[in-house]
């Protein structure tokens, strides 16, 4: 089995495009969204609809929560904040009920995926470090575990005590008797200082996992933002990547 993992589009059309016309040339046979579709961007409809139709796995985000009135907005930076309330007046009551029936976890034979951490996912609680992962394995039911929300794309392994890191380019994972945790980065505002779109690809049979990086028309993004109204910083973060 072939999987796309992507995660944290957030209302990003331009960015999600650009990643499945890349996912078309991969001979994919599932594809799977670990949340955060909405916030941030500026077509969160558009976004909505299209994981709609092609993911066959959407899970919820903490974005997706609060876009639905489930996550206290006041934990959001005023950016995300300002950029919540305004993608709640944007929904359409089709899309609204398709996130409020996002389920926080999904486990299909050997992987669970997730928004945020295998350890209480409704906690949306940030796997960016080694000791931020080291207790998450504890509580893992599956030896594989992608994650989003971070918006950084890293991996992290480990067997027993030791812990090892993957980063960028492909990896295959034949330490059967390892845990591992990947992140595959965001697709609509990367924070890993490389502004492309992010996703990961996974073959089930053969054990491998691949960073993808795509390249997207960003200015287009932010030219849509700025007609929207939207936080100036979420504006310009988009070029840097961070």
């Amino acid at each position: 089995m072939r999987y796309a993992i992507l995660s944290d589009i957030h209302g990003n059309l331009e960015a999600l495009q650009a990643v499945l016309r890349d996912i078309e040339q991969q001979g994919v046979d599932k594809i799977v969204c670990l949340g955060d579709v909405v916030g941030y961007g500026p077509n969160p409809n558009e976004c909505v609809d299209v994981i709609r139709e092609k993911a066959h796995i959407c899970l919820m985000g903490n974005h997706d929560y609060a876009a639905i009135g489930k996550e206290p907005i006041e934990y959001f930076n005023p950016y995300a904040r300002d950029a919540i309330l305004w993608t709640r007046r944007q929904l359409t009551g089709d899309n609204l009920a398709f996130l409020r029936d996002l389920p926080f976890l999904h486990i299909d034979g050997e992987i669970t995926f997730v928004h945020s951490s295998p350890h209480r996912p409704e906690d949306w609680t940030y796997i960016l470090t080694p000791r931020d992962v080291y207790h998450q394995f504890n509580f893992m039911q599956t030896p594989l575990c992608f994650v989003g929300h971070s918006h950084v794309a890293i991996g992290f392994a480990r067997r027993g005590d030791d812990l090892w890191i993957l980063l960028e380019d492909e990896h295959r994972l034949e330490d059967h008797e390892a845990r591992y945790i990947i992140n595959v980065g965001a697709v609509g505002q990367p924070r890993d200082q490389d502004p492309r779109a992010s996703y990961g690809l996974y073959d089930s049979g053969q054990r491998t996992f691949q960073f993808r990086r795509i390249e997207y028309d960003i200015e287009a993004v932010q030219k849509q933002m700025e007609e929207a109204g939207l936080p100036q910083y979420l504006i310009d973060r988009l070029s840097y990547g961070r």
